[in-house]
């Protein structure tokens, strides 16, 4: 049986083989970089974790047919796109892993709440808005800053 690293080498050996034949526009159509995090992620927490194996073979799958995902119709894409993010769900709930920029948007929205409330009670919104909206900017990017260090992200 293939080791979760050689697995993993395989993988991305074959991403970047993609990568230099691809144009940029591509890559990013194929969503090739979120692949490559999602695979690294997947191999170290499979030997742990029955459904992150499972997803190995599903990644084997996906990278296997991205010479024929270039050209293929929006639906086919989708699919393909729709594996990665039942992946990104699993490491969400099972693993506690968050996306990029999660808790910046979270600070964002709680900041423009928390800001338009003290604008109400200060009487005058427009000063209150950007002070929150700084406050849940400074916190939220803290928190990813920790949480990348911690590797906690996708």
């Amino acid at each position: 049986m293939e080791t979760s690293d050689d697995w993993q080498n395989d993988i991305v050996k074959k991403i970047g083989g993609y990568k230099d034949k691809f144009s940029k526009k591509d890559c990013k159509k194929c969503k090739l970089a979120l692949l490559l995090r999602v695979t690294k992620k997947v191999a170290g927490f499979s030997p742990d974790c029955g459904e992150c194996q499972h997803f190995q073979e599903e990644i084997k799958k996906l990278t296997e047919s991205l010479c024929d995902l270039v050209d293929a119709p929006k639906e086919k894409r989708k699919g393909h796109l729709n594996v990665i993010n039942t992946i990104i769900k699993h490491f969400q709930k099972r693993h506690k892993l968050i996306s990029e920029l999660q808790y910046t948007a979270l600070g964002i929205s709680m900041g423009l709440a928390f800001g338009s409330a003290i604008g109400v009670a200060m009487g005058n919104v427009a000063i209150g808005i950007p002070i929150g909206m700084c406050l849940g900017l400074s916190v939220g990017s803290y928190m990813d800053a920790k949480a990348k260090k911690d590797g906690k992200v996708i």
